[in-house]
Parts: C-alpha cells; structure tokens; sequence
C-alpha cells in the first residue's frame, strides 16, 4: 500500500482537507490581528512623553476609530488624571512647561491578550480545533472498520479475499487515527508559533509604548497628594486672613494720606497767600491778631 494510496483514501482525506482549513483560518485571522496591532504599535512609537498633552486629541481619535482598541481605549480614558495645569498648557509660552498626564491603574489592565486578541478572534474555536481533529481519528476509525467488516462474506469461495480486504481496511482505519493525532500536534505547533510572531510580540510591544508614555498616580497617591495641598492651601488662607486687618488698616492709612495731604498743602498755600495780601492791605494787623 502506497502512500499516495494513503493519502487519497476518503476518510483520510477528509482529515487532511479540515487540518488544512483550520491552518488557513488560524493564519488569517492572526494576520489581520497583527496588521491592526502593528498599526497601534507604529502610531503610538510616534509620540513622546513631554508632547504627548499638546497631542491627546490625535491619540484620542486613531485608538477611538480602531476596532480592536475603540473598546479598551474608553475604558483606559476614565482611569486617566488630567491636572489643572493642562488648561494652560496651551496658553504659555514656556518652552519648559511639560504638564502630564497620569494613569491610575497599569496599561496592561486595559491592554491584554484578552482585549487585545482573544476578544477579536473567535479564540473558543481556535482552541478546540486540536480537540475536533483527535475526535476524527477514532470516527472515522470505527466507520471504516464497520464497513469493512459488512463487506466480509465467509459464505462464499473468495472468504480468503474478503479476509485480505478487511485486514487493509482495519489498517486504513488505524491509520485515520494516527493521521488525526498527528495533524492535531502539527496543528498545536503551527498555532502556537503564528500566535507568538503575530499577535503576542505586538500585543506585548503596545503595553511597553504605554508604560513608556503614561506614569501610573496610584488612587492612593492620587488621594494623599491632593490631602498634602489642601493643607497647604489651608495654611495659605490662614496667613492670608491674619494679616488681612493689617494690610488693610495699612492701605486705608495710606490712601487717607495720599488723598488728604493735597488738600491741607493747598490750604495751607492759600492761607500763607492770603495773609501776604492782608499785611499788604489796610487789614494787616487784625489778620496778625487772628493767627
């Protein structure tokens, strides 16, 4: 029995035809999943962390208008602390000014293999496809079996024919087994190795552009550091309202002055010009007498 002979039986034929259409569909779909994370990962390589506030807005809408990260994006947006400095970002004129932008939770919470791959392809199929191509082995090794053995006819001349026929049947239908389990492994090796080089390396690279882009402010951090400014704030005003009677006994003071001084000067200039003109006059000595 030749291997051609093997190959081109139905039973076995059939195995290799549904081990080759598993092999295409787990190649196609991990190759549009990588074509869409290799996409993210270029884009995300473009930014930089001191830039990345002036820029939020493109991020925002290239990881919105992706399918495979529109989802985890919105859910990694509400983990985000924008300070308040980012309002004035754009209004300085500093070249030094960097206002950042936190991250309260790890990137790889919203950025896994789950949300990544495992949520874009049918991954429940992917992973009973060894499990469906075993379970061909022993069917079609009983079903051979059986037909072979309701071609027997010991009632006939030719019994010896029909022993040799259902012996290359029994074999046929050992083989269709041994042909299963092998395309199973096969099949486990190929997948493992396409996901690792199409899906997993890329998956993994946009968790570092992450990293590398946001800082994670635990909530607790988050929460001790905004307790901190209060307290100073609370100091500040404090001081504030202890000098306040002061200061603005001070500026009242000081605008009465400003305010009054003018005044008395002109008074005073009209008076001494007053005077000077009565001692000229008749009247002299009764202006003399009166100051």
């Amino acid at each position: 029995m030749g291997f051609i002979s093997i190959i081109t039986e139905p039973a076995i034929l059939i195995i290799t035809t549904i081990f080759l259409f598993f092999i295409l569909t787990v190649l196609r779909a991990y190759t549009k999943t990588e074509n869409n994370l290799k996409s993210v990962y270029e884009f995300l390589k473009t930014f930089n962390k001191k830039e990345l506030s002036y820029r939020f807005n493109q991020l925002d809408e290239f990881m919105s208008g992706n399918s495979y990260t529109a989802t985890s994006w919105e859910d990694f947006k509400k983990a985000l602390i924008f300070p308040e400095k980012l309002f004035t970002a754009s209004q300085t004129n500093k070249a030094n000014y960097t206002p950042d932008i936190y991250l309260t939770v790890d990137a790889s919470y919203f950025f896994n293999e789950e949300t990544l791959v495992y949520s874009k392809i049918n991954h429940k199929f992917i992973q009973t496809m060894p499990t469906l191509l075993t379970g061909l082995g022993p069917f079609f090794t009983f079903l051979k079996m059986a037909i072979a053995f309701t071609a027997v006819d010991f009632s006939s001349y030719a019994a010896g024919e029909s022993l040799n026929g259902l012996i290359g049947n029994i074999q046929i239908a050992a083989l269709c087994s041994v042909f299963a389990v092998g395309y199973s492994l096969l099949f486990m090796f190929t997948e493992k190795l396409l996901y690792n080089k199409k899906c997993k390396a890329y998956y993994l690279l946009i968790q570092k552009e992450f990293i590398r882009l946001f800082d994670v402010c635990t909530s607790e951090q988050f929460l001790l550091d905004l307790v901190k400014e209060s307290k100073m704030q609370n100091t500040n005003n404090e001081k504030i309202l202890k000098s306040l009677p002061e200061d603005f006994a001070k500026a009242v003071s000081k605008s009465i002055g400003e305010m009054t001084t003018p005044y008395l000067e002109n008074i005073l200039y009209s008076l001494n010009r007053l005077n000077e003109s009565m001692d000229k006059g008749s009247g002299g000595d009764v202006v003399d007498k009166l100051f």
